[in-house]
């Protein structure tokens, strides 16, 4: 994996979802939907970067290479 490329991840956080980039928090949003369409538009914004969607278990339901 190249080190320079910012990783994002969309992951349950309680009652919201969190977006972090690099384990740094961005913002918290209502659903799931909301996190991932903000998600996609920066990752897609920063490539190459990376789109990781959890699910609210924790495991990873999609990844995205931009």
């Amino acid at each position: 994996m190249d080190a320079d490329r910012p990783i994002y991840r969309v992951q349950s956080d309680r009652a919201q979802w969190k977006l972090t980039r690099n384990d740094e928090l961005l913002q918290h949003f209502e659903t799931k939907e909301d996190a991932v369409e903000e998600g996609r538009r920066l990752a897609r914004a920063a490539h190459p970067s990376q789109l990781v969607v959890h699910d609210p278990d924790g495991t990873i339901e999609v990844e995205s290479i931009y």
